[in-house]
Order: structure tokens, then sequence, then C-alpha cells
């Protein structure tokens, strides 16, 4: 073989293997970006099935349980942390105390204070700039800025901030922790994160209103207690339980004396302020497990679970004694003096063989009903008694059909 042409075959022969390795190179970045690709599919089917969760929630606590326990367990987040602004309290409310049941959950009453942190990252240039209510989600290996938000978890490295925004108006914001400095590098790409940040302002917002729409149907708008329909369906639900628990369900009916003669006397403004007092004072009494309603123009009942006899004698006489010393003023400051009449009476499961929750229901309505009727025949302003299993003259119980 000549010089030449060995030198060529040299040639050809390091062309194949510059060729091979090149394509072993391109295989390689095609088996990469199709890793890439594959793993961004299941991190998205990840995140549709947490979303359509989240869609579905049934109630506000359910919205931010599946925030702060089931997307961190879902995602394996290290660390999580969810601020709402709750000017009213309306959050709180619906929560019915169990927001301390939610360590991340912050809410916020005063905007200023919940957009400070933002505006103090802003000012530092950890956050870009700009008006908050366009803001998009930021990732963020900075200290300082994960150091800000005083996350529970220790050795955070990464984080994700999700402004959660309705209308160009900053409702709160979600932020996600890692230990791992790549899981929220500010490189990669944010579309599952605000698309994440988007259905949950949505829902936020969606079960707010849904839940104050839903209590709004169940309150008596003039006192702000229930209303009749909402205590019965709590009355349904206080004997299944007390059914499962064996335990005493007693049952007041308080019912103003004389108010006819205060509307007639003082009028209807006054009226009001008579029944918003009345049933402020005696709410302010009761346990959170206790139901009160307006059941009628001046007439209210009083749920009491796993409470006896002698309890709801106290609980009504101290009921009584409250509205007793009451002074509601009318239209031109003179103090009206009011008086209640109340009776209660007790059930527990097994006192009556074979009955329905529809008969106990009636039975207990019923009789406390009959028992303000012999407090109102006896004098007024006073307490009265009448036991569950009373029967009347005729041999049939007392109730309201």
């Amino acid at each position: 073989m000549s010089q030449a042409n060995k030198q060529t075959w040299q040639d050809q022969d390091l062309g194949r293997r510059e060729l091979h390795r090149e394509n072993k190179r391109l295989q390689q970045k095609l088996d990469e970006l199709m890793e890439s690709i594959s793993q961004y599919r299941t991190t998205q089917t990840k995140y549709e099935s947490f979303e359509l969760a989240l869609l579905e929630s049934e109630s506000f606590y359910d919205v931010i349980d599946g925030l702060l326990n089931r997307l961190r367990m879902d995602f394996k987040l290290d660390a999580i942390k969810l601020n709402l602004f709750d000017p009213d309290g309306i959050a709180r409310e619906l929560l019915m105390g169990k927001h301390t049941d939610f360590r991340a959950l912050t809410l916020v009453e005063n905007y200023q204070h919940m957009t400070l942190i933002i505006r103090e990252l802003q000012a530092k240039r950890l956050f870009p700039g700009g008006a908050i209510g366009h803001m998009r989600p930021q990732l963020t290996t900075e200290q300082e800025a994960i150091k800000s938000m005083e996350f529970y978890t220790n050795g955070i490295r990464s984080m994700a901030f999700l402004p959660l925004i309705r209308d160009h108006l900053l409702i709160g914001y979600l932020v996600l922790g890692s230990q791992s400095e790549r899981r929220f590098n500010p490189n990669l790409a944010i579309d599952l994160l605000s698309h994440l940040a988007a259905v949950t302002s949505v829902c936020i917002e969606n079960s707010l209103s849904r839940e104050q729409l839903r209590q709004l149907s169940q309150i008596d708008m003039l006192t702000r207690v229930k209303n009749r329909r909402a205590f019965d369906s709590a009355l349904r639900k206080e004997i299944a339980r007390a059914q499962r628990h064996t335990n005493t369900l007693s049952c007041l009916y308080v019912d103003l004396d004389h108010f006819k003669q205060i509307n007639d006397n003082y009028g209807h403004a006054t009226g009001d302020r008579v029944l918003k007092s009345v049933a402020q004072s005696v709410q302010d009494m009761l346990r959170e497990s206790d139901t009160m309603a307006r059941v009628g123009g001046e007439e209210f009942t009083v749920l009491l679970p796993n409470t006896g006899a002698n309890g709801s004698a106290d609980i009504a006489e101290r009921i009584r004694a409250r509205v007793e010393s009451l002074e509601v003023p009318d239209d031109q400051g003179m103090v009206v003096k009011l008086t209640t009449s109340i009776g209660y009476t007790c059930w527990s499961p097994g006192m009556i063989a074979n009955e329905t929750v529809d008969d106990v229901h009636r039975r207990l309505m019923g009789n406390a009903d009959k028992a303000v009727y012999n407090a109102k025949e006896h004098g007024r302003n006073r307490v009265e008694n009448l036991p569950y299993g009373t029967l009347r003259n005729d041999g049939h119980t007392d109730g309201w059909d």
C-alpha cells in the first residue's frame, strides 16, 4: 500500500471514529432529552392529579388540608408554608378554630403585613420588582430569601414562591421548600408551578365563596345565630352521634316574655336590638359543641350534646339570669328590661324502645316547647323541665308534627 493510500485510509478511519463518537454524543443527548420529557410528563401528570383533587374539594378545610398535607406528601417536599389574606376573619371562622391544625398556615388580617416580605425581597433584588398583582412564581436558592420565609424545617436550600393572585390582587402566597439545591433552581421552567398557583387561587376563592353562601343559608340574618333549618340538621346529627356513643342530649327552648309589648311600646327597631342582644349574650355562654338557633319571632332553641338534667338546668338558669340582667336601650336611650321563660328536656338512647331519629327529634323539640308553655303558665321568668318520657292526658307524646 502506497504511503498516500495509507494516509487516506487512516484519515477515513479517523473520520469514522469521530463520526461514531459524535453519534454516541447525539444519542446520549437524545436519551437525556427523552428522559427529561418522560420525567416532565410524569410530573405534569402528578400536578394534574393534584389539581383535580383540589378542584373537587368539598370544603375550605379540605382545600387547605390538600395544600399543606397532600401536596407535601405527593411531591416529597421538605417544607411548605401558606399565608392567606383574611381581613374579615372569614377563613378563620370557616375553619372553626381548626386553623391550628395547620402549623404552616398563617392568616393575615392586614394587607401591608402580608406584602411586606415581598417588598423587602424586591428591595434587596432577590425578587424582581413591579406590581405584586402581576407577580409570577419565583425559584431561588438565595439563603436570605429562604430564611425570610421562616420555615419550621431547617436545611432548606431551594424554594418556590407561588403568589396567589385573583383579579390582579394578591390573596396569599404558597411557598415550597426543598433541602436539595437543584429542586427549585432559578434556571428551571415555572410553567407547571404557574398553573398550580392559578388553580390554587381559584380553589381558595371559590371554596370561601361557596361556604359563605352555604353558611348564609343557615344563618338568621338578624341575630347571626343559626336558623330553624340549620338547627334541625344539627339536631339530627347530634341524635345520631348520641346513639353511637350512648350520650345524653338535651334541648332548651328559650322564649322571651311579653316580646310583643316591647315591639308595641318601643318599636320594632328596639325589638330587633333586643333579639340581637339576647342571641349574642346566650351564644357567648355556650360551648363550641353547642348549637343555638332562632326558630321563631322571639323563640330560640339551644342544643346541648353530652349534657344531662343537672347540667341543662344549670345552663338554663344561667341563661335566664343573663337575659334578666341585660339592659337594651330604646331609640331614646331608655333601658328596656327583659325576662325569658325556658323549658328543657333530656334524652338518652334507649329511653323509649324502637325510636327513630325523627321520633327523638319531634319529642325533644315538643317536650322543650311544652316545658316553656308550663313556665309561662307558672308566672314566666323561670325554668321548667318536662321529662322526655312524659305523655299527655290522651296518651300521646307531645311533639311537633
